[in-house]
């Protein structure tokens, strides 16, 4: 039995390029946060000090264990977050107007919470909460931040609108007629 012939009207139309772009910076702006996340995992020391001070009675193996535990949650947590966040981009780029919304509602937290970070370490709020920030938390910061803000950008350009608006049919759930 032969499958039936698609025609050009039938077959989806390629994503345009900027939601091409946005997908790979949804990408990158989650490898830059692992590689944030990495060089504080990296510094075993400071994890496992900041262990014996929230728990001083516990005994040297078990803070080594508990330092060990958070540095694979942690690129565990980092490797899932990849994994998320390009499937979504995936479905994104074949036109699933969901996985564009649950992009967004990510990237608009993500924004906000850097803006809110960078305007709290202007203002003196993390040195007055005792927190301490490098000036590579800060690249790694400005740069999730200039990657996400680009990639809702791009989402939301004409071009990427008409194709959202030409996929929808093909991609909303079917309900029955009642």
């Amino acid at each position: 039995m032969a499958e039936p012939e698609v025609t050009s009207e039938q077959a989806p139309a390629p994503a345009p390029q900027p939601l091409q772009l946005a997908r790979v910076l949804w990408i990158a702006s989650t490898v830059v946060s692992m590689g944030r996340a990495l060089t504080k995992l990296s510094d075993r020391e400071a994890i496992m000090n900041q262990l014996q001070a929230m728990r001083p009675d516990l005994p040297f193996d078990q803070v080594d264990s508990a330092a060990s535990a958070s540095v694979f949650m942690g690129l565990a947590l980092s490797l899932g977050f990849i994994a998320i966040y390009a499937w979504l981009s995936s479905r994104m780029l074949a036109g699933f107007p969901w996985a564009r919304m649950v992009l967004v509602v990510f990237g608009v937290i993500g924004v906000s919470l850097n803006v809110l970070g960078l305007v709290g370490l202007a203002g003196g709020v993390t040195a007055t909460a005792g927190l301490q920030v490098t000036a590579l938390d800060v690249v790694f910061g400005t740069t999730v931040l200039a990657l996400d803000a680009t990639a809702l950008v791009l989402m939301f350009r004409r071009e990427s609108l008409a194709y959202f608006a030409k996929m929808a049919p093909l991609r909303m759930p079917r309900r029955p007629l009642r």
